[in-house]
């Protein structure tokens, strides 16, 4: 497992829109502990201008889960790193906390 630049981690993550997926919060301290696991087809994101995104602003990606819907927060000032897993899953490192991806 590398590890990916930001871009490489949105395309990752942009190439999972329109499947079903399940997301794993994690506190990333010295004792990383589950919060919040949820899943649902992933949605293209967008910008918060609604424009194309610049290099400091943050980006948007809708998960849908019924009538329910959420989005994630893709921060490339907070990003930390990430990394693809064999089974084409994802985690990335923002700010204070871990995101895992994957397809279900």
């Amino acid at each position: 497992m590398s590890e990916l630049s930001f871009d490489e981690a949105l395309a990752a993550i942009l190439a999972m829109v329109g499947q079903l997926v399940d997301i794993h919060l994690l506190d990333a301290g010295e004792s990383p502990q589950l919060v919040a696991a949820f899943g649902g087809r992933l949605e293209a994101g967008h910008s918060l201008t609604g424009g194309e995104p610049t290099a400091e602003e943050a980006i948007f990606v809708r998960l849908v889960s019924g009538k329910e819907s959420t989005s994630l927060n893709l921060n490339r000032e907070l990003y930390r790193g990430g990394m693809i897993h064999p089974d084409g899953g994802l985690t990335m490192h923002s700010g204070s906390v871990d995101l895992m991806i994957s397809r279900r």
